[in-house]
């Protein structure tokens, strides 16, 4: 590693959970034995973009499923997200997914913030909770681009007055802060 790359700032970027924090989250929501789990994580991807232009960074799934219309998944990305103070990161559903099979994001527009990252609770790892709207079964393979994210910036309001506290908890924790 060259000098310049050893004190080189983290600007923005997704770097992944640890190993006990995916085992953890993953046994909360599925019965599957531990060295399954261990075998997900060997495997996970950290999100990238498809071209040189591409906004938005693909999301990969870290198991095979199907859904039928009208369910849902949630899943563990394995990845968190750090970024500047002004910053926050959007998660959309792929445009292709959600033209063909109507397939969307189940809070439509997740917001990460900078904040989340490295939380108490969670490390800051993200989910995905996709949900089948159409009208056919939609198939991914474990590897498969699920979704999106796109790093933006954001203002303040001139009154904002804010008194909140550190945030402590993982998803939907800042609420009550201010």
């Amino acid at each position: 590693m060259e000098f310049n790359e050893m004190f080189k700032e983290k600007i923005r970027g997704f770097e992944f959970v640890s190993k006990e924090q995916f085992i953890k989250d993953v046994s909360e929501l599925y019965f599957f034995p531990v060295e399954v789990i261990k075998e997900i994580y060997e495997n996970l991807k950290l999100p990238k973009r498809a071209t040189a232009k591409s906004a938005g960074y693909d999301i990969y799934s870290p198991i095979a499923f199907e859904l039928k219309p009208g369910e849902d998944i949630k899943l563990p990305t394995g990845f968190k997200v750090y970024m500047q103070d002004d910053e926050w990161i959007g998660f959309l559903p792929r445009g292709g997914h959600g033209f063909k099979y109507y397939i969307r994001l189940a809070n439509t527009e997740g917001v990460g913030d900078t904040d989340y990252y490295n939380n108490k609770k969670n490390e800051g790892h993200y989910f995905v909770k996709i949900r089948n709207e159409g009208n056919r079964t939609w198939r991914i393979e474990r590897g498969e681009a699920i979704a999106q994210a796109i790093f933006q910036k954001y203002l303040l309001a001139d009154n904002d007055t804010f008194t909140g506290k550190e945030r402590v908890g993982g998803f939907d924790s800042t609420k009550g802060n201010n």
